[in-house]
């Protein structure tokens, strides 16, 4: 007991699952996706913004100095003294300062600060000596760049921009442009705010979508899930609604098609059971009833044989029946082994239509014979292959019209031998040609007339025909002969003499 216990106990870990249905499972992992791809975007889109408006920062610095030093150089052009230049350009430096929220050092060829225009607390005065690096290399004619520079003048980091100012083709002053990175940051992190609210509103419409759009492909997946219980609970009459061309749409479409074949199938099975009960109550009765008449004596002991006759033949007719659906069974299941033999195809339809003597007599048929070649032989299992020409024939015979006309050709095509069986006589509707070769399906009953048996014997030929791998085919048009054929394999003479 206690065994049992432990054992249901782990049946139900195994079966829980963290998302037992497919919407959940297509909404969580589409979700996730997304949730990934934002925040990827995200860190990528905040680290290029910000690399990008730094540079951009910088090129307006850049901008901003070299517009100071072309006004310089402009008022020294008219031979003003470097003091009555700077003092005339102060008010510019401020202006561009202010826009940029920057602080302007000019300083002279002695490292002397010259200009201070203060929009970031610093600890230069005017006339400071300054010793830095990048100050020698503005002095030497380049354009400098720097992240992180003059940290020791400043209450915060700068981005410092160094760039010459020319006099006559000499560099009188180097200019120093300071803008606050906090300032620049402050900007990037409210692009990034930005960034978050505006990810946050697509987001929440992709969530919508990704949720209706989950909706929309496990909808009708459930749908076909909910219709193959109803239909495993014998509710054939139920379809899926189609409301798309999609794959979706074709697997829905596919399932109706399906729930329309089981239903046929169940409609033929119900008349199959209908035709074999009728068909093996007939002779039972005539059995019941001609024993019963012996065992009371109503019937006088010298016409006894005569009837027992009669219940000999009900019960060869009833042995037949069962064979031939214990017979369909086995060819269906496959467990009918083929022992192909090579024959004489020609040989074999005549032997098979001599069967049918009584009847070609009794109906008046006429009988055409188009066999190619004195003999031609195939390889197939004989028994079985005698089966097909014998319930084709049958089948022929049933349908053939009085004073009509049964033939049987034969044509080789390549190393495949054609058998055609064909008859006079009305024809199959168009409707039914495609059914009748299913295994529980009979033609109308009010086409031809001396129809016996349960309408498995085209069932049995066409199993026949497919474990030999050949094709079988039936064409019935208004104005010409019903035809069945079928497709062996042929046996050419080099083949024979190997």
């Amino acid at each position: 007991m206690k065994n049992n216990s432990k054992q249901s106990h782990t049946n139900r870990i195994k079966q829980f699952t963290l998302f037992p249905t497919l919407f959940t499972k297509l909404f969580v992992m589409y979700l996730t996706m997304f949730i990934i791809v934002l925040e990827i975007f995200f860190v990528v889109f905040s680290d290029q913004f910000q690399q990008y408006f730094i540079g951009y920062t910088q090129d307006m610095m850049i901008h901003h100095a070299k517009v100071i030093a072309e006004e310089y150089a402009e008022l020294a052009l008219l031979h003003q003294t470097p003091l009555d230049t700077l003092n005339q350009i102060a008010f510019k430096v401020e202006t561009l300062d202010t826009y940029l929220n920057s602080t302007t050092l000019i300083i002279d060829a002695q490292n002397r600060v010259s200009i201070i225009s203060e929009n970031v607390q610093t600890k230069l005065t005017e006339d400071q000596v300054l010793y830095d690096e990048a100050i020698d290399q503005v002095f030497a004619g380049n354009v400098v760049k720097i992240d992180s520079g003059f940290e020791e003048y400043f209450s915060t980091s700068v981005l410092t921009i160094g760039y010459p100012i020319w006099v006559f083709n000499n560099i009188e002053y180097a200019l120093f442009v300071h803008t606050p990175l906090p300032h620049i940051l402050e900007i990037t992190q409210d692009i990034d705010h930005l960034t978050v609210q505006v990810i946050l509103l697509i987001g929440i419409g992709i969530f919508l979508a990704i949720f209706f759009l989950s909706r929309q492909l496990t909808t009708p997946l459930v749908a076909m899930n909910n219709l193959a219980k109803k239909i495993a609970n014998g509710e054939f009459d139920k379809r899926i609604p189609i409301k798309s061309k999609d794959e979706i749409g074709q697997l829905a479409s596919s399932f109706n098609h399906m729930a329309s074949e089981l239903d046929k199938i169940e409609e033929n099975r119900k008349s199959f059971l209908a035709n074999v009960s009728h068909d093996m109550r007939s002779p039972l009765t005539s059995i019941q009833g001609f024993v019963t008449a012996i065992l009371d004596e109503t019937i006088p002991a010298d016409k006894q044989g005569k009837y027992l006759n009669i219940v000999l033949d009900e019960t060869r007719r009833l042995i037949k029946m069962t064979n031939d659906i214990l017979e369909l069974n086995r060819l269906e299941a496959g467990n009918l082994p083929l022992h192909r033999i090579i024959f004489d195809i020609n040989a074999v339809i005549k032997q098979v239509l001599s069967h049918f003597d009584v009847l070609i007599y009794e109906k008046n048929i006429r009988v055409n014979l188009k066999l190619e070649g004195v003999t031609q032989e195939v390889m197939a299992d004989l028994d079985q292959l005698m089966r097909v020409i014998q319930n084709l024939l049958d089948n022929a015979f049933k349908f053939v019209d009085r004073n009509g006309v049964i033939e049987v050709e034969t044509i080789s095509v390549g190393d495949k031998l054609w058998v055609y069986i064909k008859n006079s006589g009305e024809n199959i509707p168009t409707a039914e040609l495609s059914n009748i070769w299913d295994r529980f399906y009979k033609t109308d009953l009010s086409r031809g007339k001396d129809k016996q048996g349960m309408g498995i014997g085209l069932v049995i030929v066409k199993e026949i025909i497919k474990q030999h791998q050949e094709k079988i085919g039936v064409t019935s048009h208004k104005g010409d002969m019903t035809s069945f054929y079928f497709s062996i394999e042929r046996v050419k003479k080099s083949k024979k003499r190997n």
